[in-house]
């Protein structure tokens, strides 16, 4: 007994433990671009916690890349870490740049456990954010920290916001990730005056995005200031184009026309991931047109563009009239097993949006022959379909040759392996897919079947 398992676009890096990364898309860019690192094995552990000094090399990357490994120290400013601790240098840098702190004992505890709000902290001074004016000090720093961390986006991804929970090694790297995506914070240069004896600071203490009208420079996002002129334009500085200046963020659709966005690194593509910035819901089974309209709105329906795809072809006998009737049916293509994903973005179309609505099959194939080296091609045969026609039963199949360059997990296939596929028709004409996904079946052993059902 074989069981179906859903669509996935990129595996993380292709750690030993890849089954138990969930955010492949952070683990993926972060250890390309050396911020985060495997724990050795080959594995990266990802929900192992997050420590201390793990955490300060991790920033330290960040600011400094490679030239972190440059980094020395010859006196510690803390009680339990020894100049010569691996640590120690970027410690001892990011306390000079007031982005850790001590306990308050005057130790670090560079192997104690780090909280959310603990990193957020972190990134957001490395972001550019005063740890003085803007509060993360004192009785009330957690609060301030999630404050600003949810206006600029550190959760955006997370399963669950940050806080005073442990973090894993996975969740850190979503949130530097993020952390990569947003603007960059400076201060104006606050003049002082003396009023009785003391000094008195004049000026601005908010913080104000660092700007530039260079448009070349924006590889990561092309946001500009809402009062920027179009002859001069003043975009937002990411942190991942000051401080990762061969990262490039492109956006675009995937194989299944999904809202997407592809990291290039050096030239070289990392993956393609869909947006679940604007993914609002994920169906795996049958889902009715009247809950798409109680999630999307009547306004919504009537006033946003609205496209719908199967397997990446537009399928236009499912359209926005289909939902507003409210009908129990189920909607398009969505089924058992058949992953329906609803993206909504508010932006799109100069602010008049977009509802994009995608349905990819999984289907199970066979390997015919094994991997040919010679040609760098497999042979699949797909069981798209199966036929229930009394007295006519019978599985229908397709066969299929792929190309390594396109699917390179196929060189390890066998004759007559069983495997997961999805396919897609995007930019073909002919009504034909091409396969551009295979997984592992699952193999469930020891079973007794007890009920058959054709459907």
């Amino acid at each position: 007994v074989m069981s179906l398992s859903l669509v996935t676009i990129a595996n993380a890096a292709d750690f030993s433990d890849a089954a138990e990364i969930d955010y492949d898309e952070a683990v993926d860019v972060m250890s390309t671009i050396g911020v985060i690192d495997g724990v050795g094995n080959n594995s990266f552990d990802p929900n192992g916690t997050l420590t201390r000094e793990q955490a300060a090399k991790l920033i330290a990357y960040m600011l400094m890349g490679d030239n972190a490994d440059k980094l020395g120290v010859e006196q510690s400013s803390f009680n339990d870490v020894a100049a010569t601790r691996w640590s120690a240098p970027a410690i001892e840098y990011c306390a000079t740049l007031g982005i850790i702190d001590g306990a308050g004992d005057g130790n670090f505890y560079p192997a104690g456990r780090l909280t959310g709000y603990a990193f957020a902290k972190m990134l957001l001074t490395a972001i550019g954010y005063d740890s003085k004016i803007e509060g993360f000090t004192g009785n009330s720093w957690s609060i301030n920290v999630a404050t600003i961390g949810m206006e600029v986006g550190l959760h955006d991804g997370l399963e669950k916001m940050f806080g005073s929970a442990e973090l894993s090694r996975q969740e850190a790297a979503q949130m530097a990730l993020n952390a990569i995506k947003t603007p960059l914070v400076t201060y104006e240069k606050q003049a002082t005056i003396t009023v009785n004896g003391a000094e008195v600071a004049v000026g601005s203490a908010e913080a104000q995005y660092v700007t530039t009208t260079l448009a070349k420079e924006q590889r990561i996002s092309d946001q500009r200031l809402t009062n920027a002129s179009s002859t001069a334009p003043n975009y937002t500085v990411e942190f991942g184009e000051k401080y990762f200046p061969k990262l490039r963020l492109v956006g675009e659709s995937d194989d299944f026309e999904r809202p997407s966005h592809t990291w290039v690194y050096e030239n070289e593509e990392l993956g393609t991931y869909p947006d679940n910035d604007i993914l609002v819901e994920t169906y795996t089974e049958g889902v009715s047109c009247k809950t798409l309209f109680d999630l999307l709105g009547r306004s919504n329906l009537e006033d946003y563009s609205f496209d719908y795809y199967v397997d990446g072809v537009a399928n236009t006998k499912a359209n926005a009239k289909t939902i507003l009737t409210r009908s129990t049916d189920d909607f398009g293509a969505s089924d058992n097993g058949v992953l329906t994903q609803v993206f909504v973005d508010h932006e799109a179309n100069n602010g008049k949006g977009a509802i994009i609505i995608t349905s990819i099959h999984t289907y199970l194939a066979q390997a015919t022959t094994d991997y040919n080296k010679t040609r760098e091609t497999a042979t699949l045969k797909v069981f798209d379909n199966y036929d229930a026609t009394p007295g006519k039963e019978q599985t229908h199949s397709v066969t299929k040759t792929i190309d390594v360059d396109d699917v390179p997990e196929i060189v390890d296939l066998k004759a007559d392996q069983f495997v997961l596929v999805n396919w897609t028709g995007k930019d073909r004409d002919d009504g034909k897919y091409d396969v551009v996904v295979i997984d592992d079946v699952e193999i469930l052993s020891d079973v007794a079947i007890t009920k058959f059902s054709k459907n």
